[in-house]
């Protein structure tokens, strides 16, 4: 069975995850502590490449306590460095899906380092909906996803996404990334249908947390 899947990212109130220079800290305190103690509830964290290869995140707990998540990179061409910290620190809780077009001789390095490397698709880009069957094999119960644009759109075309949480903090970049970013559906009626479930001020008195279950995919 396909785990439960949830993106959560902090916004622009023009929908830029980060600014055309990469900049990305938009969280106070109380938003962070949030995206830790859903971290803490769930059985792993999802990442692209992309987050690898700019933040190098450990994706530990930090602002709560508990259990550590697992690790999940999704990387068709295995472009990820080799010493980002997800490899070399604790391997044997990350786990790369990849596809047949990535390197061989390191799908062999990752595997030799203690690092879970499942091969789904015949690539460049993954097949995300036979990624999370696999993972629901695996016992992973409930994915929480960190991504960056190009895999929180992947995940949405792919029909696989139950929940988005979204805060959208005061600020406005006018370009850099979409929370959502890919090659875009023409209508409203080529996406996912998306209900509105819970909306409350931050703590912060200044970000809005929204939370919208996908009610129905097209992918």
């Amino acid at each position: 069975m396909k785990p439960y899947v949830i993106i959560y990212s902090t916004t622009t109130i023009d929908g830029r995850i980060a600014s055309k220079s990469g900049y990305s800290k938009l969280s106070c305190i109380y938003d962070l502590t949030r995206l830790h103690e859903l971290r803490a509830n769930s059985d792993a964290v999802m990442v692209g490449a992309g987050t690898v290869a700019v933040d190098d995140p450990s994706l530990r707990l930090k602002y709560v306590k508990g259990r550590d998540p697992d690790r999940i990179v999704v990387d068709g061409l295995l472009s990820s460095p080799i010493n980002s910290r997800l490899f070399v620190e604790n391997p044997e809780k990350t786990t790369v899906i990849t596809s047949e077009a990535a390197d061989k001789s390191k799908i062999y390095k990752l595997s030799s380092m203690g690092v879970r490397v499942l091969i789904v698709g015949k690539g460049p880009i993954v097949d995300l909906k036979a990624a999370m069957e696999e993972l629901g094999g695996l016992g992973y119960k409930r994915i929480l996803v960190e991504g960056g644009g190009r895999l929180n759109w992947y995940l949405i075309k792919s029909g696989v996404v139950d929940e988005i949480r979204l805060t959208v903090s005061p600020y406005i970049f006018g370009s850099g990334r979409s929370v959502f970013d890919g090659e875009g559906f023409n209508t409203t009626f080529d996406g996912p249908k998306i209900k509105l479930k819970s909306a409350q001020i931050c703590e912060c008195g200044n970000e809005v947390h929204l939370i919208y279950t996908v009610t129905e995919t097209h992918g």
